[in-house]
């Protein structure tokens, strides 16, 4: 079997968590009985999981796993430093700003998955 069989679903693996961290950051608590979902958080946290989701399809290699668990470890890191370490207060946006870094930091990954060949039954 080839490295990419193995590949792809680790990587695939870690869209997940990361898909629930973007829903967690994204519902903020609304007095004592509910949530708000904020759209726009939502939107930036999941951006880069839809660029690395891309890159896996494209460029199945073991530094594109290394690449989404660094990616999953600050994102995490950010929802759990922004969102659950005290009152939550996204006025500064760092909520949003960071995610869009993360995906400026997969856009070579991208730039290579692209010009890569397209190759049949993969």
């Amino acid at each position: 079997m080839a490295t990419s069989d193995y590949i792809k679903p680790a990587a695939f693996s870690i869209v997940v968590p990361g898909v629930a961290l973007a829903v967690a950051s994204a519902l903020e608590p609304f007095y004592d009985d509910g949530h708000v979902l904020r759209f726009g958080v939502l939107l930036s946290g999941l951006l880069p999981y839809l660029v690395y989701t891309l890159i896996i399809v494209m460029l199945p290699r073991p530094a594109v796993f290394v690449s989404g668990f660094v990616l999953l470890a600050a994102h995490a890191w950010l929802v759990l430093s922004e969102r659950f370490s005290g009152p939550v207060d996204y006025s500064g946006g760092v909520i949003c700003y960071v995610p869009l870094l993360l995906t400026l930091a997969l856009l070579p990954f991208l730039i290579v998955a692209i010009r890569q060949p397209w190759r049949g039954g993969d």
